[in-house]
Order: C-alpha cells, then sequence, then structure tokens
C-alpha cells in the first residue's frame, strides 16, 4: 500500500486556487452522537445525528487585492454560501486522489495574529452546510 506525502495539495475557495498560499488543510467529517440508551440494554447505545463537517485550512496571509485577506473578509462579511474544495494532489480526480468539497460559510475570521519575526498566517474553519462535504473520485 503506498503511503502519500503531502506535497501538492490543492485548495480552492469559492472558485480561487489558493494552493500556494496554503500551509496546513483538514477534511474534518464529524456527525453528531445521539444518546439512544434504554432500559433494555447493558450499556449506552448511540445512533448517529446530524452532520458537522468542516474544512480547517492555515493560510500564509496575503493583503493584495483578489487574494487571501480580501477573498476571507468578503465572504465573512457578506455571510453567504460559496464552494470549497480539497484535492490531496494536483492530479486529475480518481479513487487514489478523491476531491472533497462542500458548500460551506464563513462563520470566523482572524486576519492577523502573530509575534514579531512570525509568518503572517490564519487558521480558517469553513463549516460544510446542509449536506456536509461530498467525496467524489471521478
Amino acid at each position: 500500500m503506498a503511503k502519500l506525502v503531502l506535497r501538492d495539495c490543492v485548495i480552492t475557495v469559492n472558485g480561487v486556487d489558493f494552493s500556494d498560499h496554503v500551509s496546513q488543510v483538514e477534511v474534518s467529517l464529524k456527525k453528531a452522537a445521539v444518546d439512544t440508551t434504554n432500559f433494555s440494554g447493558g450499556g449506552k447505545e448511540q445512533t448517529a445525528g446530524l452532520k458537522d463537517d468542516e474544512f480547517t485550512v492555515s493560510f500564509q496571509q496575503d493583503f493584495a487585492s483578489a487574494s487571501i485577506d480580501a477573498t476571507l473578509f468578503n465572504l465573512y462579511n457578506s455571510e453567504v454560501e460559496f464552494p470549497v474544495t480539497v484535492k490531496p494532489r494536483a492530479v486529475a480526480v480518481s479513487a487514489q486522489n478523491p476531491l472533497y468539497s462542500a458548500t460551506c460559510i464563513l462563520l470566523e475570521y482572524q486576519p492577523l495574529a502573530g509575534k514579531v519575526g512570525d509568518l503572517s498566517d490564519t487558521k480558517v474553519k469553513f463549516a460544510a452546510q446542509r449536506s456536509g462535504i461530498t467525496r467524489a473520485i471521478a
């Protein structure tokens, strides 16, 4: 089985490829645990509830027009939904290179943080709406 070293992930936000400004990405698939425990069992029971998927992306901040801050601030401020996609490699979508995508909303944005001498970066969570994150292999 082949191992994957992340070298050329592709990350798009609202149709803009920001791969050259991303240093870390996480695709998080989560469902709420709904307690269904009753008196007939000897332990807890749970079932899957609503999805709570999200993308977490660490951007190397850029204040140029049409770059990181201009895009993210506008998405945060306008409160609109937008597409986010992530691929492990910069090649065609396949079973070995799935495309994770969702319609997201940006509910929190920290445009500037850091210490003297640090690279200016910002970690952003994109909350997936309704159907959550989907996975395509073709």
